[in-house]
């Protein structure tokens, strides 16, 4: 359009948010009544996303549906960043099918989330412009991180992402959880960091070049440098585990809630923990040459997967579950790319080879976003109506919250992989390349097992968030208004439903009109596995062949695989259902089922295992406090005795001498003389005597 070629100008997508964190620390504090609700930087903030949100858009549907790259893959812009007389480094984009949907998962729902924003945050007065500018920071980096050219560019990028996080996540850092939270999500991240900047050096070392084009497209040094590869991976495995925050790097994330809610959402739906799956999908060239490393990252991803999906069963605060739940979805996209790569290069990596899983885990990343995005706002809108995060303190709100209840009942069924919700698609997809693996290796065949089971899982924890937040009487919510006059001193209840209602209501269309947006896509984005050439015709790595839809369809339907999870998912929601629904009719008892899990003999050990989220929080901070305790009281031993040891023993020295030398001064001239004579008769003797006599001339 007007000749503007959006490809050759794709560096204008990170930069539009950038312009805009400028604008809102200059203009930030100025209102803008014709921008209800928008004021304090929203509405710069929603422009500059928007902008970019936009040509995202676009150049997704350039690089995927026009499919314009055709057989080239990639295009990229560059220019030299600095050199010497043996090194340059450039600066520049590099954009293919991979780049085009990060782009478009991250510039939409960036866009969604901030419009969310200008109603959720519009009681924080002030602190509003703090907010939207590190809003708007945080999306451009990420938006630049996708489009990087090289490696030196991405971590850059990586590492800003990091302090953005960190920024957000502390936001309100008088808050001493929020605080802590905000340090610990830095500090454990930058872990990983260090195996990624590992990573980066062993590669430059190794091949001379940080640029991707150079890095991806040379298969006989990739081929000659095998063990050089495999350190250079798994560094850069670290550094997504850490990002992405896999176990045993897992326990930040949670904390990381103590942050607003729509940074939660931002945070796990398109920026800071999509990061580290969008790194080894980004290095897939370099870890198909190395199975170990696949086989690591399936591991890590499946393991990860299942305890944090056991341990959301048990959560009572909604964010905490859908945290957890984030962590689960994730390791299942690492399961999918590790199996994809190893299925790749188990079969010899030649022309006709094909990583399923890679299309699947991208396929995920894609769906999860729209679906996980539309489970934080809404929880965003309970919170914002009732005023608490326990989900023991809730329940009864989908009556006077129809719009937020009904589209996170959608987000529900889709990440449960209820047919035919988009989430149903991608995790059919993960298990079936998981599956295929386990036909040559015993290893996948486990993986795929703990992948089914958290699938059931999946299912039955998020119908156990959706029915304690939504179902019931409304009467059941505690909120202070409730506590305080919900019932006479004699038990009774006093207030009626319309004065509960006043209090629980339905956010404002500002907030209702991003959730319903969200929850079209969580029904419907699935279906961009059949629209046209299909997805995997887009995104993929390897051979592919296309599919007709109705063939692909066919296949999905009649397989034994898609039933048996079809089945676990649907025994997930029946058991979840059956143990936490409560009829919605005034004085309707609560359910006893749930109770008799944590009180009864032989279940209460396991939920509190997991409710102390397997201790490994505990364990951490034990071995971290005995850690530092331990250097800390060396460290001022050795300041006390030492340091101040040295410093206080020279002073005592000098002033002990000083008196012992003050003595000398008496007054008398002939004390004087008689000292002047001693000294120059002990150096006559030592300049005659004693210097010659041991060989000193």
């Amino acid at each position: 359009m007007f000749g503007f070629d959006v490809l050759d100008h794709t560096w204008l997508i990170p930069a539009f948010p950038f312009l805009a964190f400028l604008a809102i620390l200059l203009l930030g504090k100025q209102d803008y009544p014709t921008f209800k609700g928008g004021e304090r930087g929203g509405a710069i903030a929603a422009v500059g996303i928007g902008l970019a949100a936009l040509l995202s858009i676009m150049t997704a549907y350039q690089v995927l549906v026009k499919d314009v790259l055709h057989d080239e893959h990639y295009i990229q812009t560059e220019r030299v960043w600095f050199e010497g007389n043996t090194f340059a480094f450039d600066v520049g984009t590099y954009v293919d099918s991979l780049a085009a949907l990060m782009l478009f998962v991250v510039g939409t729902i960036s866009f969604l989330v901030v419009v969310f924003s200008m109603g959720y945050m519009a009681g924080e007065g002030d602190r509003r412009v703090r907010y939207f500018a590190e809003i708007s920071l945080f999306v451009s980096v990420m938006l630049g991180l996708i489009v990087s050219n090289s490696l030196l560019l991405l971590f850059i990028f990586w590492e800003l992402v990091g302090v953005c996080s960190y920024l957000l996540i502390g936001f309100w850092y008088e808050k001493p959880s929020a605080a802590s939270a905000a340090k610990k999500a830095f500090i454990v991240t930058r872990i990983g960091d260090i195996f990624f900047l590992l990573g980066l050096i062993i590669l430059y070392n190794t091949f001379g070049t940080l640029r991707f084009d150079e890095l991806f497209h040379d298969h006989d040094a990739l081929a000659s440098h095998a063990t050089e590869l495999k350190w250079a991976t798994l560094c850069i495995f670290g550094g997504a585990v850490g990002k992405s925050a896999q176990f045993p790097l897992h326990f930040w994330l949670p904390d990381a809630m103590e942050g607003p809610t729509t940074v939660s959402a931002l945070i796990h739906a398109a920026t800071m923990v999509k990061a580290g799956v969008y790194l080894i999908a980004r290095f897939f060239p370099l870890m198909v040459h190395s199975p170990d490393t696949l086989v690591y990252i399936a591991v890590t991803g499946a393991v990860t997967a299942f305890i944090a999906a056991a341990m959301a069963m048990v959560m009572n605060d909604i964010k905490r579950v859908l945290a957890y739940s984030t962590i689960s979805q994730l390791g299942y996209m690492f399961l999918a790319l590790g199996a994809g790569g190893w299925a790749f290069w188990n079969s010899g990596g030649g022309e006709l080879s094909e990583a399923h899983g890679y299309t699947a885990g991208m396929f995920h990343l894609m769906n999860h976003a729209f679906f996980k995005a539309l489970l934080f706002l809404g929880a965003g809108s309970v919170i914002h109506a009732v005023h608490t995060q326990d989900m023991r303190e809730m329940g009864g709100l989908r009556k006077a919250m129809p719009i937020t209840s009904l589209t996170m009942g959608l987000a529900v069924l889709s990440i449960s992989g209820i047919p035919f919700f988009s989430g149903f698609w991608s995790k059919d997809e993960i298990l079936e390349a998981v599956h295929h693996n386990g036909e040559y290796s015993v290893i996948f065949s486990f993986l795929w097992v703990l992948a089914l089971l958290t699938a059931g899982m999946t299912a039955f924890y998020m119908t156990r968030m959706w029915m304690m937040t939504f179902s019931g009487p409304l009467e059941k919510r505690s909120t202070d208004l409730v506590r305080a006059k919900g019932y006479d001193d004699s038990g009774d209840w006093v207030l009626d439903e319309k004065e509960i209602e006043s209090h629980a209501h339905e956010s404002p269309k500002i907030m209702t009109v991003p959730l319903m947006l969200l929850g079209f896509m969580a029904v419907f984005s699935g279906f961009f596995l059949f629209i046209g050439n299909g997805f995997g015709s887009a995104v993929y790595y390897g051979h592919h062949e296309s599919k007709d839809a109705f063939v692909l369809i066919e296949h999905i339907v009649t397989s034994s695989l898609t039933h048996l999870s079809i089945a676990v998912a649907l025994t997930g929601t029946t058991l979840a259902t059956i143990m936490y629904y409560q009829a919605d009719y005034p004085g309707a008892p609560p359910s006893s089922k749930p109770e008799f899990i944590a009180n009864n003999a032989v279940t209460r050990w396991l939920h509190e295992f997991l409710s102390q989220r397997l201790y490994i929080v505990a364990l951490t901070d034990w071995i971290g406090m005995k850690t530092w305790d331990t250097i800390s009281q060396i460290c001022d031993l050795f300041d006390r005795r030492i340091i101040d040891g040295m410093v206080n023993g020279t002073a005592s020295f000098t002033m002990n001498l000083g008196e012992t030398l003050r003595k000398v001064h008496t007054g008398f001239t002939a004390h004087y003389a008689s000292l002047s004579v001693g000294g120059l008769g002990v150096l006559v003797i030592l300049l005659r005597v004693v210097f010659p006599a041991v060989g000193w001339t």
